[in-house]
């Protein structure tokens, strides 16, 4: 047993030492490894803090085993702590070319992280480019469209001469008049019957020979082409003479007019002819006797005709009723026109004369009102994208479908045509189809559209030949 008090006297005296040398803090230690020697240390404390008188006496084996432990792990801290101030004292003598060396090794590091940092940074900065920095301004120029139509309105008379006319359920005050027309021609029957027909002509004969000659009637006369005319008469050609005489065809057609030059007589003797012949000087004439008659088709012709020249004389008589606040509709029906032919179908005359007579109806109404239908009809009609681009209230073609004059009511269409043009604020291109879309792809899907007749595009940067990646960066309007 005193031994076990002697191992317990020295005990605390190990513990004083080596707790002074833990709790020094001349040199702190490093921070690398702290918490493993406060651990220990630590361990230690708890090691120490509790004395052997604690530990139970009836169990000797027991406190012996923890006292070899006890100073196991004593002895263990204290050799780890002489090793730790071994290191800390070396760096306190700091070697130069170590430190140089971890100085170049941090500077490259940085630089790297630098390095790093500046290219994710570019980078970034690159798809931020890619998506908000494109964009494409398409300026669209529209085609005038064609927009026609018509409108039917009823004109009754006023009932107060002094009321003013108001255009109301599609009906105008206006007036129903009455205008006569009449015309007279001559034309010619075209019917003919051949009752003959003649060649008719003069030659002149000449006589080179030291003799007379005489010609009988009948006497052949041979053209180059072999035409055969002969003599009406006979006549005596002196020598050295000339002789005038008229000549017939022995076949009458019109290719027998031929035109002036030189015949032979092929009666005469061989030796003869080139000294006794005829010359023409002027071309033969064809004529022929017929007998004219008029034909169904001169009668056909002569109605169509003198119905136009009733129908041309409307223009001149609807002049002196035209005024700047009235419109006019009116009706020429050819079938109450009332025609007079002079002649009968195959009367034998040479011409005929042909005359007819009708009314013309008109009706004159306002002009205002009749517009204001026409224009309310238009801006019923015009999609809503659309606008009334040009409108020309002379183009506007009036027509008098039905009438009555005792009544004095009568129905009249009008016939209207006009321009239209996409509105400025029309959104009829969807810019999502547009995103990443080329140049030509860009036109080929503007083209078709028939809306549009031409457009300008305008890239930023302008070497991107490309549309944007978002819809929003894309820009629509309508010239």
């Amino acid at each position: 047993m005193p031994k076990l008090k002697k191992e317990a006297d020295n005990k605390p005296a190990l513990k004083k030492t080596r707790a002074k040398r833990v709790v020094k803090k001349e040199k702190p230690l490093p921070k690398a490894k702290p918490i493993t020697i406060d651990v220990i240390a630590d361990d230690e404390d708890v090691l120490t803090r509790h004395p052997v008188e604690e530990l139970p006496a009836d169990n000797f084996e027991e406190r012996e085993s923890l006292d070899v432990q006890k100073k196991f792990f004593s002895d263990l801290v204290a050799e780890m702590k002489d090793k730790k101030q071994a290191p800390n004292l070396s760096t306190s003598l700091p070697d130069n070319k170590d430190s140089a060396s971890r100085s170049r090794k941090s500077l490259h590091l940085y630089r790297r992280i630098a390095f790093q940092f500046i290219a994710l940074t570019a980078v970034f900065l690159v798809i931020v480019a890619y998506f908000f920095l494109p964009s494409l301004k398409i300026s669209l120029h529209p085609r005038a469209e064609v927009i026609s139509d018509s409108i039917s309105f009823n004109i009754v008379p006023a009932l107060d001469k002094q009321a003013p006319a108001v255009a109301n359920s599609r009906s105008l005050i206006g007036r129903i008049q009455s205008v006569p027309l009449s015309a007279e021609k001559v034309y010619e029957a075209s019917g003919e019957e051949i009752l003959g027909e003649e060649i008719n002509g003069e030659v002149t004969l000449h006589n080179e020979y030291s003799k007379a000659q005489p010609l009988v009637a009948n006497t052949r006369l041979l053209s180059p082409d072999n035409k055969l005319f002969r003599l009406k008469e006979a006549v005596n050609i002196p020598a050295g003479g000339k002789v005038k005489a008229q000549i017939y065809a022995d076949k009458v057609s019109p290719e027998m007019a031929i035109g002036p030059t030189r015949f032979t007589i092929p009666g005469l003797w061989l030796g003869l002819q080139d000294q006794i012949y005829a010359t023409s000087d002027e071309a033969f004439e064809y004529s022929h006797k017929v007998k004219k008659y008029v034909k169904q088709r001169d009668l056909d012709q002569a109605i169509n005709d003198i119905k136009s020249i009733l129908a041309a004389k409307v223009d001149n008589s609807l002049a002196s009723f035209y005024n700047d606040h009235e419109s006019l509709a009116y009706s020429l029906d050819d079938s109450n026109a009332k025609i007079d032919l002079g002649a009968k179908l195959g009367e034998e005359v040479a011409e005929f004369k042909v005359s007819a007579t009708n009314n013309l109806t008109l009706v004159s109404f306002s002009k205002e009102q009749a517009e204001t239908l026409v224009k309310a009809k238009l801006a019923f009609l015009l999609p809503d994208d659309k606008k009334l681009s040009a409108f020309d209230s002379k183009d506007i073609a009036y027509r008098l479908d039905a009438f009555d004059v005792d009544t004095g009511t009568a129905t009249v269409t009008a016939s209207f045509k006009g321009l239209m043009s996409l509105r400025t604020d029309a959104n009829i291109i969807d810019r999502r189809q547009l995103v990443n879309l080329n140049e030509a792809q860009i036109a080929d899907y503007l083209r078709s559209f028939p809306e549009i007749e031409s457009y300008e595009l305008k890239f930023f940067p302008a070497f991107i030949k490309r549309a944007p990646s978002l819809a929003d960066r894309i820009k629509i309007t309508v010239e």
